[in-house]
């Protein structure tokens, strides 16, 4: 599963938030929460643009299981769960790495 960051991303992208649907108020489970459930790699695109901060709270909840308020649940990962940081090349890198 890949993800693309900008400098807006918060925790509440990246594990989900609670919307209306209707008359109904639903969970819509974040990339990372998703990830987590089913076990897959989940690759953070332009990871550079993310905040200091941000970054912390994800590392801390590498090493826990991630408790969901708004859905009392609580996701412990299997051990397919990666989660991968990746920057954006820039496009003269794009070039380089094709030539190689």
């Amino acid at each position: 599963m890949v993800h693309d960051c900008t400098d807006q991303t918060d925790l509440d992208e990246l594990i989900g938030k609670q919307c209306w649907e209707g008359q109904c108020l639903l969970f819509r489970y974040g990339p990372l929460a998703r990830a987590m459930k089913i076990g897959e790699e989940l690759i953070l695109e332009n990871s550079e643009a993310l905040s200091p901060l941000l970054l912390a709270k994800l590392g801390s909840l590498l090493h826990d299981d991630l408790f969901i308020d708004e859905t009392e649940e609580l996701i412990h990962p299997p051990a397919g769960f990666r989660l991968t940081l990746r920057r954006a090349c820039l496009p003269e890198q794009r070039t380089t790495m094709a030539a190689s």
